[in-house]
């Protein structure tokens, strides 16, 4: 539910229109998820942040698609967290995610000024 004077950018919003588009989901798989999450920004974010401006601008407004990303990367999340089964720690990926980019090579070689090979 939206109010008039409430900040429309708050995070129960975006929480709620996430529950939304999985419920949307759930209901009719065949859809697609872009269509999901649409309906659920019309129903838990006030014309303010996105019918009016894409009025105004005659497209989806900046803040529009702003909001269209961030609720489809929460859903994004919401189902990679869901497909995930696994119970185990896997060492050796956490470690590679954590040394990169330090264990990337340098881009560029050392060479003396005015010295050619």
């Amino acid at each position: 539910m939206t109010h008039e004077y409430d900040d429309p950018l708050n995070p129960a919003a975006f929480e709620a229109a996430v529950a939304q588009a999985l419920a949307l989901r759930s209901s009719n798989p065949d859809e697609p998820l872009a269509t999901h999450v649409e309906q659920a920004i019309h129903e838990h974010f006030c014309a303010c942040a996105v019918d009016i401006e894409d009025n105004i601008e005659r497209s989806r407004s900046g803040m529009h698609e702003a909001i269209f990303k961030e609720v489809q990367a929460r859903l994004g999340r919401e189902l990679l967290n869901e497909n995930d089964t696994s119970d185990h720690f896997d060492e050796v990926d956490l470690a590679s995610d954590q040394s990169f980019p330090a264990s990337d090579p340098p881009g560029w070689i050392w060479q003396r000024a005015g010295v050619s090979r």
